[in-house]
């Protein structure tokens, strides 16, 4: 008989080895490297050795990107594995290591209908027990609500650094942000670079397009800002140049916030609440006069 703390025991449905499905993600944020991902296969295969002497073999689902999107080619993957019905276990780490909201429910959901036991570790969900089903839709409640609190926690983070002149962006190609720089005050004007700013808005009252405006700029070996990964200006960068503010000596934050797409999971930029958009006055910025640049 093989030893097993589970209740119910982990038992392979061929009688020799059990088929686990590990399942590792990480989110891509600063500080989380691929190491992380070894680290979650290293913790599977511990915990399998421990609760059970059975021979297994593990097979690998791990990624990076968010729980939240839904055709991640590891979730696609994940879901075409589960549902080939060969897996005698799939084990996670949390819920949200496979999917975010609902949708990690509903796999455990699949998992049972192909008779394959889902355990995800910490949040101390087993399909193979009585009850699971509460655990699950809790832990992934629980996941939701803690996107939301830290979505809201950043915001809040943002908000309060941008009024104390903090949250400095890469520059656009007529600044100079110095290394280290924390606020908008260490920000200056790269003055060589004026009398192209003012060129382009002289030329915008001529009546020159955007993409007359772009030529115009490659004709004269105008560098792009240093994030900017094209090698040539374009109308749509130009146009992007020219409606960006710090231009007449102000800032704004929260002029755009994301949103959800819920089909996908994926998320899109759409225009923020007026009263959360935050303006600060930076003339030492300004290259245009602001009753020049608004008209």
């Amino acid at each position: 008989m093989s030893r097993s703390r589970l209740d119910p025991p982990l038992v392979p449905r061929n009688g020799n080895t059990l088929k686990v499905l590990g399942i590792a993600r990480i989110s891509g944020r600063p500080g989380q490297t691929e190491l992380s991902l070894t680290d979650q296969e290293a913790l599977y295969r511990s915990w399998l050795n421990e609760q059970s002497d059975v021979t297994f073999t593990l097979t690998m689902v791990a990624g990076r990107g968010s729980g939240e999107c839904l055709d991640r080619a590891e979730a696609e993957k994940a879901q075409a594995e589960l549902e080939s019905g060969q897996y005698d276990l799939v084990i996670a780490e949390d819920l949200g290591r496979i999917f975010r909201r609902v949708h990690a429910y509903l796999f455990c959901e699949t998992a049972e209908d192909v008779g394959t036991r889902v355990i995800a570790l910490n949040d101390h969900v087993d399909t193979g027990q009585d009850g699971w089903r509460l655990n699950a839709f809790f832990a992934s409640m629980r996941h939701e609500m803690y996107n939301a609190d830290t979505a809201k926690r950043i915001r809040r983070t943002q908000r309060n650094r941008f009024l104390s002149g903090g949250m400095v962006k890469v520059p656009l190609f007529c600044y100079v942000k110095p290394s280290g720089c924390k606020t908008d005050a260490e920000v200056r004007k790269n003055t060589d670079l004026e009398p192209v700013v003012l060129g382009i808005f002289d030329r915008l009252e001529q009546g020159w397009s955007f993409s007359r405006l772009a030529d115009w700029l490659n004709d004269q070996k105008i560098p792009l800002g240093p994030g900017c990964r094209r090698k040539e200006w374009n109308g749509a960068m130009v146009r992007r140049l020219v409606f960006n503010p710090t231009l007449k000596g102000t800032r704004v934050w929260n002029e755009k916030r994301s949103v959800r797409i819920n089909k996908t999971g994926k998320r899109k930029a759409v225009q923020a609440a007026r009263e959360e958009r935050l303006e600060r006055q930076t003339p030492h910025l300004a290259f245009v006069e602001p009753e020049r640049y608004d008209r």
